[in-house]
């Protein structure tokens, strides 16, 4: 008896665009349930959806302009790469839209050069040459750069995930009363990094974050079992106003929200005496407001440019 061999068609097709999206709370990467659009920058009607692959990357497939692209089964697989790497003219640019439906982060958009091989690394474009960049208030030492993720900030309603600590704050910038929208807000605990997060349209901002480690108690026969524990928290704010004053746009660009890292702000803790150290408890949520402030305004937290 003989064997049959047959011969199989191979089918190439050229993703022209991968995103691995970040938590920026939980430090994870599989995320489903996000809407996310690419369009030319020229043709914001002509919107497709990126859909997530058994590994949680969303691929963008049959983009606008790039369906060639996406099809060009030319030997070596390499080639269509290269042709469109030196194409004249280059592809044109594309937006990116991310929302997310279930309301656990907030929404962001931002521009890419297309096709990109590989997953996508944003670069920050007002440093020269545009590069990665590496955002404060993570945990990690060093900082790790934002390489083939992007950064997805917590809604404010976000239902805590276990067993992570939140900062809530509704921000207002004083004398002005004037709401930084999408402004940052990052958490130091006794002198190190733990969290930052993206205040939405209306202020409010929550910063998720993991625990330190307790405080070390004295030895004692049998151990004490303990859950009161406290740690010193310390914030700091990145806002940018525009200025004449814009109304705040229904989705940020990821560039103007992370280029407020070069503008850092004051965070007042008290309008009149010297505030109290702010403390973050165990198991409890923690609000920051400004103290001293009238009784309709006291859930304020007010930043200054100043």
């Amino acid at each position: 008896m003989s064997a049959v061999l047959f011969e199989l068609e191979v089918l190439q097709r050229n993703a022209a665009l991968g995103l691995r999206f970040w938590d920026m709370a939980t430090a994870s990467s599989v995320i489903d349930g996000l809407v996310v659009e690419v369009y030319p920058r020229s043709a914001p009607n002509a919107r497709k959806r990126a859909l997530p692959n058994p590994s949680g990357i969303y691929v963008a497939h049959r983009v606008s302009g790039l369906i060639d692209f996406e099809f060009d089964q030319r030997e070596p697989v390499e080639q269509p790469w290269i042709d469109a790497l030196n194409a004249s003219p280059p592809a044109s640019g594309y937006r990116i839209e991310v929302s997310d439906p279930f309301g656990r982060f907030l929404p962001l958009a931002f521009d890419a050069e297309l096709p990109a091989r590989g997953l996508f690394t944003w670069l920050a474009p007002w440093i020269s040459p545009p590069q990665p960049l590496a955002l404060p208030g993570t945990a990690s030492s060093p900082p790790q750069l934002l390489i083939e993720r992007i950064p997805l900030f917590s809604a404010p309603s976000r239902p805590l995930p276990q067993p992570l600590a939140v900062t809530y704050a509704q921000l207002r910038e004083a004398g002005t009363q004037r709401v930084p929208a999408w402004s940052l807000l990052a958490v130091d605990i006794d002198g190190a990094p733990r969290g930052i997060g993206m205040a939405d349209r209306d202020g409010r901002v929550a910063v998720i974050y993991p625990y330190p480690e307790p405080p070390r108690t004295p030895l004692s026969s049998p151990p004490e079992a303990r859950s009161d524990f406290r740690w010193m928290v310390e914030l700091s704010a990145f806002w940018s106003p525009a200025s004449p004053p814009i109304e705040a746009p229904a989705v940020p660009d990821l560039a103007d929200v992370l280029a407020q890292l070069a503008t850092p702000c004051t965070v007042i803790d008290s309008l009149s005496s010297p505030a109290p150290p702010r403390r973050l408890e165990y198991r409890r949520p923690m609000t920051a407001r400004t103290e001293g402030q009238p009784a309709a305004d006291a859930s304020w937290l007010l930043v200054s440019t100043a």
